[in-house]
């Protein structure tokens, strides 16, 4: 149980996909989580798993310990001047808590700056996180940077809260896209390549949703026979040993993939991966 008041300020997707699945973990209680959104119909959401929910941000910062800020990157500023216009001055009770970007193209340093700027929060406890959407099964990865007036104690806690939703690292923050490119942008790579095995299925005369499902648990199973190697046979403990352990001479399989390598399907992924990254790079740039 982690014993902090969360604040989410935004109700979207990302911030459901931390916020409830640590509810449905057990791992906080709904009554220590306060949302704000001007949507009311994200808000019903929340209240539908007893959360508290309002419309004004001030409230998500009076009353939480750490607060994520989920709000789409271009309407950060104005979700700051929302909050600065309804906070009832110096002694309103903001100060002190721990602050948590998940917007994309918003770097450590100018979140950090402007909270202080505009809510004279100081000094700013701060820590950049990107997590992917997975986060919502618990089968999730995030990476994160934490600002230079964190305390010891919110990366304890940070840790702590991202990792029981899947793995996490702390890295540089000269390094966050490349880790976005390849798994927060990468799980949605990952769509595209099901639906088209499930294509191929019902070319081959599969009916849909067998092909589907078939192809979802196909992908689940490649991925844990990596995860979870078996140490004893050292040979299976690569993806392109795996593959090879499937592909018999003349079979099938290395038929497959043959054509996989001849439409270029390992190079289209890698370049994926790289433009993901370098938009990131460039969403970086502009903010600052």
């Amino acid at each position: 149980m982690l014993g902090l008041n969360l604040g989410f300020i935004g109700a979207g997707q990302m911030a459901r996909a931390i916020g409830i699945s640590l509810i449905q973990k057990g791992l906080v209680k709904p009554s220590q989580v306060i949302v704000s959104s001007p949507e009311a119909s994200h808000l019903d959401v929340w209240k539908g798993h007893g959360c508290n929910a309002t419309f004004h941000n001030v409230e998500v910062l009076q009353s939480s310990q750490l607060i994520v800020w989920a709000v789409k990157p271009q309407y950060f500023q104005a979700a700051l001047q929302d909050t600065m216009a309804k906070m009832n001055g110096p002694q309103d009770p903001v100060q002190d808590k721990f602050h948590v970007s998940i917007m994309a193209g918003v770097p450590l340093d100018k979140f950090s700056n402007l909270l202080h700027s505009h809510l004279k929060i100081s000094p700013v406890r701060s820590a950049r996180v990107m997590p992917n959407i997975a986060m919502r099964v618990s089968t999730g990865v995030s990476v994160y940077t934490m600002g230079k007036e964190a305390q010891k104690s919110d990366h304890t806690n940070l840790n702590a809260l991202l990792s029981s939703l899947g793995l996490t690292y702390q890295v540089a923050e000269s390094q966050i896209n490349a880790y976005c490119g390849l798994f927060a942008s990468g799980i949605g790579f990952m769509f595209p390549i099901l639906e088209a095995m499930a294509d191929g299925g019902v070319k081959m005369g599969i009916p849909r949703d067998l092909s589907l499902q078939i192809s979802a648990q196909t992908m689940k199973g490649a991925a844990e026979l990596l995860l979870n190697n078996d140490a004893a046979d050292p040979s299976l403990n690569h993806p392109g040993q795996l593959k090879d352990s499937v592909c018999s001479p003349g079979g099938t399989t290395i038929e497959g993939v043959a054509e996989l390598e001849e439409h270029g399907v390992r190079n289209a992924f890698i370049k994926a991966i790289q433009a993901a990254t370098l938009k990131g790079d460039l969403l970086d740039k502009n903010s600052k």
